[in-house]
């Protein structure tokens, strides 16, 4: 007897929760009662998701554990997208982190103190004053015509206290756009996401950026997700399939628990197979304890 839709999806997400609480209780940002129950709920209301592969679902769920960021619709941080995978010819199921989540994540995890970023319309007067000085941008927030964007602009306050800036031009928003995994985001949310990109790249000049691992996890997520290259990132890791990591992670956590060997090994035996694994995969073996006996 075949099972229902709702009981096969129930269960799909439900097999996670012991990754998840490993993985969310080092932060304690997000936990298992209200994300499964987010998650069950995206799944209800979007049917396209239910088309996606159980792997690319669960996958997701892990990263929202990895990112810290919850599902609860009302913040407007994080959301489950399906989209289509002309290479695999299999529709998955991507988290999708919004320019608030990004921000979010970076000063939560303590890379900065605060960021803002704008886009500059034509119409725009914009003064860039240096890379550690505020711009000059004035505007008519209420004008019904601007113009075409043709530049974004972030600001940040370091954890010491400095101000650092960043510019981006239309050509170079194009260039990463150009890049991104899917045009379909860049068509409907596009200042949005000319924002996460400067603030990626802008990022990079962050003195405590290094060191914030969640930041670098959730900046690892958006660029499998949606691409996006910018200057100084290579093109995309093809990690690890999900669906044979899935298949192994309980030989491996056994092997981990009963302390035979840890989870360094487990990443090193799964890059000799050619492909590395992903950061959410990485973050569900650190997650594993070693049983005491």
């Amino acid at each position: 007897m075949q099972a229902d839709p709702q009981s096969l999806t129930q269960h799909i997400i439900h097999s996670q929760e012991q990754a998840f609480t490993r993985i969310a209780s080092r932060a304690e940002l997000v936990h298992w009662a209200e994300e499964s129950r987010f998650a069950l709920e995206a799944l209800d209301k979007n049917p396209a998701l239910l088309k996606c592969t159980p792997q690319s679902i669960q996958s997701a769920i892990i990263n929202v554990a990895a990112c810290g960021l919850t599902l609860n619709p009302a913040n407007g941080l994080a959301y489950l997208v399906p989209e289509y995978n002309k290479q695999t010819r299999q529709n998955v199921c991507h988290l999708r982190i919004s320019f608030k989540g990004l921000c979010k994540v970076a000063v939560d995890s303590g890379a900065i103190q605060w960021v803002r970023a704008e886009v500059v319309r034509e119409r725009d007067h914009f003064e860039y004053h240096g890379p550690c000085t505020d711009p000059t941008h004035t505007m008519n927030p209420f004008a019904t015509d601007r113009g075409e964007v043709v530049g974004v602009y972030c600001i940040a306050k370091t954890t010491s206290g400095d101000t650092l800036c960043d510019v981006m031009g239309r050509a170079d928003i194009d260039k990463i756009r150009a890049t991104a995994k899917t045009d379909n985001v860049w068509n409907t949310w596009f200042e949005e996401m000319a924002k996460k990109a400067i603030v990626k790249r802008a990022s990079k000049l962050w003195p405590s950026a290094s060191s914030a691992q969640r930041f670098q996890d959730t900046v690892n997520t958006l660029n499998d997700t949606e691409g996006n290259v910018i200057e100084g990132e290579s093109e995309q890791a093809i990690y690890y399939p999900d669906d044979r990591f899935t298949q192994l992670l309980p030989q491996w956590q056994a092997s981990i628990e009963a302390g035979k060997y840890g989870p360094d090994r487990v990443v090193s035996q799964i890059k000799s197979s050619g492909f590395p694994a992903s950061p959410a995969q990485i973050e569900q073996l650190n997650a594993i304890k070693r049983q005491e006996h």
